[in-house]
């Protein structure tokens, strides 16, 4: 049982984590069991994430909320666990196991909370204590508070597969921390595809910006891209990492963003253009910027055209060479009579 429940946990929990990791907004995450009919579990947590700052040697408070929103009660049994950065779409990696934490591991900073049990629509406050270490080094750290449920008449008779959802904490040691966010690349690309371009035949066109943390705090950049024609007039500003998510230390994450309708309106655009990226970070509001610049030029359309007015002119050189031979044969002809 414990093999099948492991990756029931992993399977779904990854799926939740992958909805609401490194978002700051007030996010309500649900999900449900697979079980015995009537038998359903599900919990909602709220919030999702938590974002604190404290003192080496602090002790820091903190809530999460819990509900059972199933038709039975649930018994929810809660684990902190690491997780760290998978691939570069901000995607979660937890370690379940707990066997070697991370360097910026919380785990044993908190206390896992009490198993306890939660009736059928019951909101249940949780307390949750973070014991900061007097020697802790100043930067970031962050781990996860999962909740699993499981209906008491399933206890143990290994017939419901289990999931689980957490809460991201995240929290920063005051001090003089390691701040270093850098542009890794920074492309246009067609919606849809990888490959970056300067050339393209119309809106919409990606922005992708890959940043790299170098430093040991989790950052939570934020900006925008102007968008310029090649008279220096701004056209549009497309949002960049909003709502604002988080660059975790030693990774590197992309954030894309599109420029289309919602930005230009009724623009059409056509000719060079530039975008000047500008993002801003960090304690001190350190800055980041680049530009790249790109065209916009509908050379399908063009080229149709150009063969529609080559063809056109064709058709005229022929009927007016036709036309000439015609008035010269009927000249012809009416000398010809006389």
């Amino acid at each position: 049982m414990k093999k099948y429940t492991i990756y029931a946990m992993t399977t779904i929990g990854l799926a939740i984590f992958a909805a609401i990791l490194f978002a700051t907004g007030p996010i309500v995450a649900a999900q449900t069991t697979k079980s015995l009919p009537g038998s359903g579990s599900a919990l909602e947590i709220a919030p999702p994430v938590l974002v604190l700052k404290a003192d080496p040697g602090q002790t820091v408070s903190a809530q999460i909320n819990l509900r059972n929103i199933s038709l039975v009660p649930q018994v929810v049994t809660g684990q902190v666990d690491d997780f760290g950065a998978s691939g570069e779409q901000g995607l979660p990696k937890v370690n379940i196991d707990n066997t070697t934490p991370g360097p910026y591991s919380i785990i044993n900073w908190i206390a896992p909370p009490a198993q306890l049990t939660l009736n059928s629509k019951q909101i249940k406050t949780l307390p949750i204590t973070i014991h900061v270490p007097a020697n802790a080094s100043p930067g970031g750290y962050y781990g996860v508070i999962r909740f699993t449920a499981t209906a008491p008449e399933l206890k143990g008779t290994g017939v419901a597969l289990t999931p689980s959802l957490g809460a991201l904490i995240f929290i920063r040691v005051n001090g003089d921390a390691k701040e270093n966010l850098t542009v890794a690349s920074y492309t246009a690309t067609v919606p849809g595809t990888s490959k970056s371009s300067w050339l393209f035949e119309q809106t919409p066109i990606n922005f992708d910006v890959r940043l790299q943390n170098n430093g040991n705090v989790f950052e939570q950049p934020a900006g925008v891209i102007s968008i310029n024609d090649m008279f220096g007039k701004k056209v549009a500003d497309v949002n960049v990492n909003q709502p604002p998510g988080f660059v975790l230390p030693h990774s590197i994450r992309k954030f894309s963003q599109v420029l289309n309708e919602g930005q230009l309106g009724n623009k059409w655009l056509f000719g060079k253009y530039t975008a000047t990226l500008k993002l801003t970070y960090g304690a001190k509001n350190q800055t980041l910027t680049q530009v790249l610049t790109f065209w916009v030029i509908p050379w399908r359309l063009i080229l149709v055209i150009i063969v529609v007015l080559i063809g056109v002119i064709i058709a005229l050189i022929f009927g007016i060479k036709r036309y000439n031979r015609y008035v010269v044969n009927k000249s012809h002809s009416y000398r010809r009579r006389r």
